[in-house]
């Protein structure tokens, strides 16, 4: 691993701190993340509802929103379908929510991931069909086709596509309404989740009845869970989205997440992203990947107590089964690699299983693909259909690399880095010899991961301005990642092991006879050989955390030398 140090002389980082009314280490970070100009600081530290996009800059907003009201006044029914991940749950839910609370007959559809297909389809829409459904607006998916989408019209049904995922335009895409920033011409921002296009959507709604947002935005943390688990970028409106959400979250009027955050232990506690990530996300996404994918929406939705109680365990049940599997999946992995040694020199890992969950191992490809460096394709084989997940790394396009070769595949989707297909399984060979002259072209390589420290701090200097310094910057993600910094010759002490393969350790770090405790994720290979009573260097990232009801500083080390 790399220590690349972000070098800005100190003449410019004093003259824009007097600029900006910022500390010198403030300013330091902003600059490393290319912000110079005072009004873009401003923006970035102060994220506001203000700043959110017009919706209608979406070619055919207008008309989606015109005809939703036309059913309203109706009082006619509107089915909400969506994915059956955390992005197309939330996207659902939400849109669900705020659309009954102006009183439009909303109903919802989720599919199961095991026993249906990816997007809308004639299946679908006849149930539609039959409960009375006049329209059926997908959230975070399209339609398994056009031929699907006509079927609906020819019932009489309107359909309004809300997607994120599709990048290239066809010509049958004027058939309908769609709606999604990345094939919009006039919507600038191209990276918002199924959740967020759902919520450009609502807006629509609300401004155009000259209804309070307020209603909308109060649901607005439901949309930030889609948003953090989809991985979007950190900026533009993603930003607003989560860091608003997340102060939703600490008051939320969703009953389910009352529950889930006493259950997680979480009520005095300043959630974040991570905690979102890790704790949060994984319970509901464990539903759609294991379990029954509408409860995942019904656990945002129901108000009944009881239910709602059923519903959480529900989802503990099947995180610890989904738990299993990825690490049964994981270990059957690493066998099949170790015994086929080429594996381990190919720019690429392509495996294959009957034995495999597809709900889990999306999972599993991203371990893999963190773990070796290379792009990840696991394929679940069963009845002679094979359902593969692709996780990416080093630029590498994979979504693009499946539009080439779409002639062999049954469905795809999803994103750059990362996405699925399903094929039959007499075409597999076929797509991984495909996939690696893609990839050979590309000429990737297992690049040396580089750790960007943005400035030399000493652990022992750590105090509570500079942690509300680092808080401006968050919430972090992609494209806006947290700060690191570096300091040398530090004692670590009291190592304990845990995890996966004993992946990560924690223990104290000492500096000037200062002690902080630490934790350090997927290091522990790195302290294997040395001496812990050596002096080591660090990158690090502080933070406050409550150990037994005392607030205390924290170190999370990211590098270790």
């Amino acid at each position: 691993m790399i220590w690349k140090n972000n070098n800005i002389p100190e003449n410019i980082v004093a003259e824009k701190a007097d600029a900006w009314k910022t500390s010198k280490i403030l300013t330091r970070l902003l600059l490393n993340k290319n912000l110079v100009e005072k009004k873009d600081v401003e923006r970035f530290i102060n994220p506001c509802l203000e700043q959110l996009r017009n919706p209608f800059d979406f070619e055919r907003m207008e008309e989606a929103v015109e005809k939703i009201i036309k059913l309203r006044e109706k009082k006619q029914r509107i089915y909400i379908y969506g994915d059956y991940d955390v992005d197309g749950i939330t996207a659902a839910s939400f849109l669900v929510l705020v659309m009954r609370e102006i009183g439009i007959d909303t109903r919802y559809y989720i599919p199961s991931r095991m026993e249906e297909n990816y997007g809308l389809d004639k299946k679908t829409i006849d149930f539609i069909n039959e409960r009375d459904g006049k329209m059926v607006i997908t959230v975070d998916t399209g339609a398994n086709s056009i031929e699907d989408i006509r079927y609906a019209q020819s019932l009489g049904i309107e359909v309004i596509v809300t997607d994120h995922h599709k990048s290239t335009k066809e010509k049958s895409d004027e058939e309908y309404i769609l709606i999604n920033p990345k094939l919009s011409e006039n919507y600038k921002f191209k990276y918002l989740s199924g959740a967020g296009v759902a919520l450009k959507l609502a807006q629509g709604i609300y401004r155009k009845l000259k209804i309070s947002e307020e209603r909308l935005y109060k649901y607005l943390d439901i949309v930030m869970i889609g948003t953090v688990a989809d991985v979007v970028p950190m900026i533009d409106e993603n930003r607003v989205i989560i860091s608003k959400g997340l102060q939703v979250l600490k008051e939320t009027k969703v009953k389910g997440l009352v529950y889930l955050i006493r259950y997680l232990k979480f009520q005095n506690k300043n959630i974040n992203t991570t905690d979102v990530s890790y704790f949060i996300s994984p319970l509901i996404n464990s539903l759609g990947r294991i379990g029954v994918s509408k409860i995942g929406a019904d656990f945002f939705i129901e108000e009944d107590d009881f239910k709602i109680y059923n519903i959480i365990e529900e989802m503990k049940k099947t995180n610890k089964i989904r738990r299993k599997l990825e690490k049964k999946i994981y270990d059957e992995a690493i066998e099949i690699l170790e015994k086929e040694e080429r594996k381990k020199d190919m720019p690429y890992i392509f495996l294959t299983s009957k034995n495999w969950h597809p709900g889990v191992i999306g999972v599993v490809s991203s371990r893999l693909s963190i773990k070796f460096g290379v792009p990840v394709i696991l394929v679940a084989i069963k009845n002679g259909v094979g359902k593969a997940s692709c996780r990416s790394n080093n630029g590498v396009n994979i979504f693009n690399i499946f539009k080439k070769m779409e002639g062999k595949l049954v469905r795809f989707g999803g994103h750059d880095l990362a996405a699925g297909f399903i094929a039959e399984t007499g075409m597999l060979k076929e797509i991984e010899e495909e996939f690696a002259e893609e990839i050979e072209k590309l000429k990737t390589t297992r690049e040396e991961k580089i750790l960007e420290v943005d400035l030399e701090l000493s652990i022992d200097e750590i105090n509570e301005e500079i942690l509300e310094d680092i808080k401006l910057l968050s919430p972090y993600g992609l494209e806006n990642q947290q700060p690191l910094f570096m300091d040398r010759g530090v004692y670590i002490k009291n190592i304990e092991k845990f995890g996966v393969e004993d992946r990560h350790f924690n223990g104290i770090i000492e500096k000037n006879k200062k002690e902080y405790p630490f934790i350090a994720f997927n290091l522990s290979n790195e302290i294997e050989h040395k001496n812990i009573k050596e002096k080591f260097d660090i990158v690090y990232y502080p933070e406050k955390v409550n150990i037994k009801g005392k607030d205390r500083y924290s170190i999370k080390i990211k590098g270790i030398k």
